[in-house]
């Protein structure tokens, strides 16, 4: 143990756990990671699979920034959501209650829980028992354990962490300590920016057509990033929570009846050509699927006009003119009925 920290302890064992708690995560920050979160130009609480933090330079650019409401229905790790500019509302939601009380447990008590992914070691043992299935866990502690398995698994994604994949290095270093290590304590690091940008989030927990029909508003901006289609990936179970075709169409016909406009992310396949044909579609540079090593098109659908000027300011995409759109969709709705 560092000859700080012990001193610290010492010094307040009579003050108290609580009054310890700030000393510790302080000294953690300082000693350990540096000013690592001061160098980071974009932000990941943790890798997902599916996410979208190697996308965010081609995502990015095509989310329009005037609409008054940003949400996320198929959240994930809110990579899109962290690393763009703030709408005035946001939504984050995930189906997946494990994925979303972690980041309400971020928001709400961020250093506290901080404080705890800090004082856990890396340790194969405490990947084994975060694992485990144990009821009567608080939040925080599930919160804690989520991190754990996303952060020390040697796939670095939060679904397919097992036991068994336990992050350790041979000879790998990095800042004078193991590879894995300093990953692990870089990661803790990042938390602390993401807390400040959780603050302006609302978090649900439901089902992503469940929050699509709540928030829908001509003011509205979805960005969906629902699981792939199987025909379009290699890895058929890599998804906590998996979608059929059939699920699929669902979800595009509640899309195309909503009013705000909606961003869909996918790989193009029959079945997104076919539900999105009628959309604006645009496409990512031609990339390696790790699963399957063949070539797959990230692609993003849009039910709004894609501009190359900057569409935020695109007065085409504003709130207003979808405004109007919306009341000539709603009165073509009912004079058909």
């Amino acid at each position: 143990m560092p000859r700080g920290l012990v001193a610290e302890m010492s010094a307040n064992d009579a003050n108290g756990l609580h009054a310890r708690r700030p000393v510790k995560y302080e000294l953690n920050r300082r000693r350990l990671v540096g000013r690592a979160a001061q160098r980071r130009e974009k932000m990941i609480a943790f890798g997902y699979y599916g996410g979208k933090f190697s996308h965010l330079d081609f995502i990015l650019p095509l989310l329009p920034t005037a609409y008054q409401h940003y949400c996320e229905p198929f959240g994930g790790s809110a990579a899109v959501l962290i690393n763009r500019k703030p709408a005035n509302v946001e939504t984050y939601n995930d189906v997946d209650s494990e994925v979303a009380n972690f980041f309400e447990c971020l928001r709400e008590e961020g250093q506290d829980l901080i404080r705890l992914i800090s004082l856990t070691p890396f340790s194969r043992e405490e990947l084994v028992r975060a694992h485990k299935q144990e009821r009567g866990l608080t939040p925080m502690e599930r919160a804690r354990r989520f991190f754990v398995r996303a952060r020390q698994t040697r796939t670095g994604l939060a679904q397919t962490s097992s036991e068994g994949r336990w992050a350790h290095c041979v000879l790998t270093s990095r800042a004078g300590m193991a590879g894995a290590v300093s990953r692990w304590l870089g990661s803790v690091e990042g938390l602390a920016e993401i807390v400040q940008r959780l603050q302006r989030v609302q978090i649900e927990n439901v089902p992503a057509i469940e929050v699509i029909r709540r928030y829908d508003s001509p003011h509205t901006l979805f960005y969906c990033d629902p699981p792939y289609p199987h025909e379009a990936r290699g890895d058929v179970k890599a998804y906590g929570f998996e979608m059929s075709d059939a699920e699929h169409e669902r979800l595009a016909e509640v899309l195309h009846q909503a009013e705000g406009a909606v961003a869909v992310s996918g790989y193009r396949c029959a079945l997104m050509n076919r539900l999105y044909g009628d959309w604006v579609r645009v496409d990512s540079p031609v990339h390696l699927c790790n699963s399957s090593k063949t070539s797959r098109i990230e692609s993003l659908w849009m039910n709004y006009k894609q501009s190359l000027r900057k569409l935020g300011s695109d007065p085409e995409n504003s709130p207003r003119l979808l405004e109007k759109k919306a009341r000539t969709k709603r009165s073509r709705r009912n004079a058909q009925t």
